[in-house]
């Protein structure tokens, strides 16, 4: 189990020479020894670790209720904690932060069935992001009892203690895919600003790190994959934005849909989406390569 907890080192002692040693004033001391105390084998890796992540700060997963989302971020910081990471749910200066966008993959035909995929991003506190990784459940969050959101937060606490391990492993195992489907981005429409763009962009991205092949060309594409935003206005100076993704086979028949909801500030979305598309790609990018590969087992059942 990594530690990131303040590592003491202590020392070995033993009489090396149990000779007494001659002092200048002509009296022996029975005690010394002849040679210098030698502590044990400093690991340099370890203590990087331990001074790397001074605290880890848990944000509330978007994309989700609040108080749901909230009772995960808190069970989250429980969890990390017996796993010996620093974790807190509230700013803190020189913090790592640990995000998290939600969304819902609602399949049809015979991979029917509805669940969630939250997608965690982990930065430092330069705000670097240093690693990614999905924690999947069946349903919705409206099915979540407060002992499926204490599971839900020990799978992310130790998926964030391999993910903090071996960075990497989790894009790595997906992308070595044997056999990698191969999908078209077709029309994103009603977003605000740059949305369809950034958000056609970011997809394009984030798809093939999750198994997933774009290819520029509709004929040569398994599936087609089409998004529809919608901006309303939320509670306070708040609006909410729906984004509804839509993956469809060669055929043109509907495979299932992916959902997301989010609250932003008001009128964030009218300014260059940038991170927003980012954040909302990933977790899209999650569902559907999830969506695509239960369809594929059905069909292979």
């Amino acid at each position: 189990m990594m530690r990131f907890s303040l590592i003491v080192f202590g020392l070995a002692f033993g009489l090396v020479g149990c000779a007494g040693v001659t002092e200048p004033l002509g009296m022996e001391d029975p005690f010394a020894i002849a040679q210098p105390f030698r502590g044990l084998e400093r690991n340099d890796e370890m203590i990087a670790q331990a001074i790397e992540v001074p605290a880890l700060v848990v944000d509330v997963p978007q994309g989700m209720a609040n108080e749901v989302g909230t009772a995960l971020r808190d069970q989250v910081v429980e969890a990390a904690r017996k796993h010996d990471i620093p974790a807190l749910s509230e700013a803190t200066p020189l913090a790592w932060v640990l995000t998290a966008q939600a969304a819902t993959i609602a399949a049809s035909d015979k991979a029917g069935g509805e669940q969630t995929v939250i997608s965690w991003r982990l930065f430092d506190a330069t705000g670097r992001e240093r690693t990614q990784f999905p924690v999947t459940f069946a349903g919705t969050e409206a099915g979540l009892a407060s002992g499926g959101v204490q599971l839900l937060a020990e799978q992310t606490a130790a998926a964030l203690e391999t993910a903090l391990t071996h960075p990497g492993r989790q894009v790595a195992t997906n992308a070595t895919a044997t056999v990698r489907p191969i999908a078209w981005i077709g029309a994103i429409k009603g977003a605000p600003g740059d949305g369809n763009t950034a958000l056609a962009r970011a997809l394009q991205g984030v798809l093939p790190l999750k198994g997933v092949k774009v290819d520029p060309q509709k004929d040569k594409a398994a599936w087609r994959i089409e998004g529809v935003v919608k901006v309303a206005h939320g509670t306070g100076d708040n609006d909410v934005v729906t984004l509804t993704w839509r993956v469809l086979d060669a055929k043109g028949k509907e495979a299932g849909t992916i959902a997301q909801e989010n609250a932003v500030p008001r009128g964030r979305l009218s300014k260059p989406w940038a991170e927003i598309a980012g954040f909302a790609a990933e977790a899209a990018a999650e569902g559907i390569a999830q969506l695509i590969q239960q369809i594929a087992q059905a069909e292979a059942g």
